[in-house]
């Protein structure tokens, strides 16, 4: 992507980004929200600042969190979901859609329609920068961020931004985690055949499979506590200069849209054996390579079987490990280097100063930041970030898309609400519309390297 000039930053505003200058004229429609009740929350702050909001649920998770307000609903096919989404916009003048994240196929469609149509698309996530952040941005997320990859577009938006300051803000809680997703699972399974029996569930399993896997997690923590502390062990093990030598690859959940969107063949089992391979023939001898299972991964993904397969495969089964624990943190102020997809355990690593290479599209795969070469190259010599870079990013970062703030728990709820809601009613768009990418275009410069032929 070409640097931005000073007058593109500055460009006048289309129609659609001018609409946002009329607050009383401003009517949002959210969609699918996270499963608590932050959008209802944020829906009260819109209306205090003289928005209006109206809301399409497709399944009764959606109704139970946005309770006692009234929604739409939309029983209707996926097939059907452009036509009636685009009538609906028209017959309620809506201005800005709202939603979380852009993968989800209802999503995906509405932010192709929303830009198509030239009114606000708003996409909501977990910040990039974790914890007690969220992430705000116009049009979407990774490949379609707005966020741009240039020197001089960066520095445009940091200059004078304060430094980002590490989290630490808001208590947090999987026990209300895991009730917030039982809420919104537990009425679907029960009552979906009957009032919505065409939605799917995003998630690549069904619900309850995925609570069983829980379950037996669960009952068997110890037991991967035991396996991770000695994983990590082995890793960590010095080689004969005295130094442990080893690279840290975290996985990321198979459901994780950006990961099924945005990385090379969408598929991380078959990346982390390609990645295994190309391990196998490139590493020094002397290294080893580390995954960390995810901290919510429901235990389905069958990854030790996997991952000892592949090493076996490739002849590396005694310089390959697993851990389903142990602190991200601690392990990566030590790696040679981390290997991702797209994670957000990435930004992490670069604060930390340490070397990154990313598979997959990432917002901070940047030139001076991530390693730019081949997979192969970097086993040997992994490249340090630029600190200084890094800090022009995390700033330009937090001034455009970052707001504090939580899905989960009263207090990060409401912070993050209010945060939200006085970005989406600003007069102008942190990340004007010339810095808009096209959807649909997928580079994976890795894709080669990583199956031979890129996939059609």
């Amino acid at each position: 992507m070409k640097a931005p000039s000073p007058s593109m930053l500055n460009d006048e505003l289309p129609a659609s980004d001018h609409s946002m200058r009329d607050v009383s004229s401003r009517r949002f429609l959210f969609l699918q929200g996270p499963a608590s009740p932050f959008l209802r929350i944020l829906a009260k702050a819109l209306e205090k600042k003289g928005a209006s909001v109206r809301k399409i649920s497709v399944c009764i998770g959606d109704v139970v969190f946005w309770w006692p307000r009234w929604s739409d609903f939309y029983r209707g096919k996926a097939i059907d979901w452009p036509v009636y989404l685009d009538r609906y916009i028209s017959d309620h003048n809506i201005t800005d859609l709202v939603m979380l994240g852009d993968g989800r196929a209802l999503h995906a469609a509405a932010a192709e329609l929303g830009i198509e149509r030239g009114i606000n698309v708003h996409i909501l996530e977990h910040g990039y920068l974790r914890p007690d952040w969220l992430t705000i941005e116009p049009d979407g997320m990774t490949a379609h961020s707005r966020f741009p990859n240039q020197l001089a577009a960066l520095q445009s938006f940091a200059a004078g931004q304060p430094p980002v300051v590490k989290g630490g803000l808001f208590a947090s809680s999987f026990l209300t985690y895991a009730v917030y997703d039982l809420t919104f699972h537990i009425p679907n399974v029960l009552l979906g055949w009957l009032l919505h029996p065409h939605y799917r569930a995003h998630g690549p399993v069904h619900p309850v499979l995925e609570y069983g896997g829980w379950v037996w997690k669960g009952l068997t923590v110890r037991r991967r506590k035991a396996r991770a502390d000695k994983a990590i062990a082995a890793s960590l093990t010095p080689s004969p200069d005295g130094k442990p030598h080893f690279f840290l690859f975290p996985l990321q959940l198979p459901g994780d849209y950006q990961l099924r969107n945005y990385a090379p063949s969408g598929d991380i089992f078959r990346i982390v054996e390609a990645t295994i391979a190309s391990f196998a023939r490139h590493a020094p001898k002397r290294s080893r390579l580390l995954f960390k299972v995810h901290p919510i991964d429901n235990g389905l993904s069958r990854w030790k079987e996997r991952i000892e397969e592949a090493s076996r495969q490739h002849g590396v089964p005694e310089r390959v490990f697993l851990a389903d624990g142990g602190s991200t943190d601690a392990l990566i102020e030590v790696a040679d280097g981390i290997v991702t997809v797209n994670s957000t355990v990435g930004l992490t690593a670069l604060g930390a100063g340490r070397p990154v290479l990313a598979l997959g599209s990432a917002i901070y795969d940047i030139d001076g930041l991530t390693s730019q070469g081949s997979l192969a190259d970097f086993w040997r010599n992994p490249p340090a970030p630029d600190r200084t870079l890094f800090d022009t990013f995390n700033r330009a970062l937090a001034a455009t898309t970052q707001v504090r703030g939580g899905f989960i728990g009263r207090e990060a709820i409401r912070t993050g609400a209010e945060n939200i809601a006085e970005r989406l009613m600003e007069p102008e768009p942190r990340l004007p519309i010339g810095l808009r990418k096209p959807r649909g275009v997928r580079d994976f410069r890795y894709e080669s390297e990583l199956f031979g032929v890129a996939p059609p």
